[in-house]
């Protein structure tokens, strides 16, 4: 498997990278496509385990095809089938002639659950996107979305269970059906958002001109409080003690430090941000868990959120708890700051006034005049920073002091209490 080895390690989607990891075990499920056709499509689950003893697992979804017939796909690795001959294996997904072939099997396979099958079209035109994911996605036609996940956990995924809750909301895209065997959840088809143009690239050009776009950052605001308000009556509420959370962020804290050294020398003055937690009681329900610019969709319709699987890093058990509302809005607000990326000067007093201004637009939208706690808000604004910090440590170093400038702030003004009424 050193072939599939050397694919993961350089997939965006695989989030092993520097740690060693090796393919320990391969469960291949059988084919999607019919016996006797090309190209033949099927699933296969790798283990790849890491030094530490734990262990993750991956969904490749490949294809084989007699060599030479390949329609433009990178070729992975090659085999010689004792019955079949020489044979070369591409990453399905990449593959518009493997990708029309398995998603005509699925229209009957009893791999799917379908809500609505005539949306998608076998016959359409496919095609792979290949911006930033976590998964990987294809586009069938001009309206479906063919999500396929990639590191996989056993039981429903969260994208496809929130979905479904919300599939009457005109905030998120409807849920066409849900792909499952062997226990996992592989991926699902949605509707593509007409005209939707993506929030982070809407964003950051708005940054370069640094165009007003505060009304509609406060329609996302709106949206954002509406998807919320929905999961609570559909998904129910819960309670945790601001205390609880502390420790838990301080935590959080001891483990990036060891990933990400330029953390260390501020842990005391970021564990003294999260005292402030102490003595709260959240309110908790299901919330998006990874929100920021690049989970929007800007449309003629209004705002869509999408990709509802919460953090990459956590397990789905833990992406399932139920977590406070404010964890989104952090998030939000920290997009806002790397939007600010594409301003002529990033950290001019314009490109800083842009990116407050935006976020102050935004928390007006979702909250009015009910703001919450602003030790609390803060601590959940320097955990995302914090785990920014990792993740870019181990995917784009170059883009490391984006979030690291947001928590030495966070450290210096631990160190020099200011008025908070003045900020944010």
């Amino acid at each position: 498997m050193n072939d599939w080895e050397a694919f993961l390690g350089q997939a965006r989607w695989f989030a092993g990278k520097g740690l060693g990891g090796r393919i320990s075990a391969v469960s291949t499920m059988p084919w999607y496509t019919p016996a006797g056709t090309w190209p033949a499509v099927r699933s296969e689950l790798v283990t790849v385990s890491y030094p530490d003893a734990h262990a993750e697992t991956y969904h490749l979804l490949v294809a084989h095809r007699p060599v030479g017939t390949s329609s433009g796909a990178p070729v992975i690795t090659a085999l010689d089938d004792p019955e079949l001959g020489p044979l070369e294996v591409v990453d399905a997904p990449a593959d518009p002639e493997s990708m029309r072939a398995l998603v005509a099997a699925l229209l009957d396979s009893p791999t799917m659950t379908w809500s609505d099958p005539t949306a998608v079209d076998p016959g359409a035109r496919m095609k792979m996107f290949t911006g930033e994911q976590s998964n990987t996605t294809v586009m069938v036609g001009d309206g479906v979305l063919f999500k396929v996940f990639r590191k996989v956990e056993p039981g429903r995924n969260l994208d496809i269970e929130v979905l479904a809750a919300l599939n009457d909301s005109p905030a998120t895209p409807a849920l066409y059906g849900a792909w499952s065997a062997a226990g996992f959840d592989l991926g699902y088809f949605c509707e593509r958002v007409a005209g939707a143009e993506d929030a982070w690239e809407w964003a950051k050009a708005s940054a370069s001109t640094f165009a007003d776009i505060r009304e509609e950052c406060t329609a996302l605001g709106v949206a954002l409080r509406e998807v919320h308000d929905q999961l609570r009556v559909a998904v129910g509420t819960g309670s945790a003690s601001g205390s609880t959370l502390a420790d838990t962020m301080i935590q959080r804290l001891d483990v990036a430090c060891v990933a990400a050294p330029p953390l260390v020398p501020l842990r005391d003055s970021l564990v003294r941000s999260f005292e402030g937690l102490r003595g709260h009681t959240l309110e908790t329900q299901r919330i998006h868990g990874d929100f920021h610019l690049g989970q929007c969709l800007l449309s003629p319709r209004g705002w869509s959120i999408i990709d509802f699987e919460g953090e990459p890093m956590k397990t789905v058990a833990e992406r399932r708890e139920f977590d406070s509302r404010w964890r989104d809005v952090a998030g939000m607000l920290r997009s806002f700051d790397y939007a600010r990326t594409a301003c002529p000067d990033p950290t001019a007093p314009e490109a800083l006034a842009w990116a407050s201004a935006n976020g102050e637009a935004f928390l007006a939208g979702y909250c009015g005049d009910d703001r919450p706690p602003e030790d609390l808000l803060r601590a959940y604004i320097t955990d995302k920073a914090i785990y920014e910090v990792v993740y870019e440590v181990r995917n784009r170093p170059g883009w490391t002091q984006i979030p690291l400038q947001a928590v030495q702030d966070e450290a210096k003004r631990m160190n020099h209490p200011v008025d908070l009424s003045k900020e944010l």
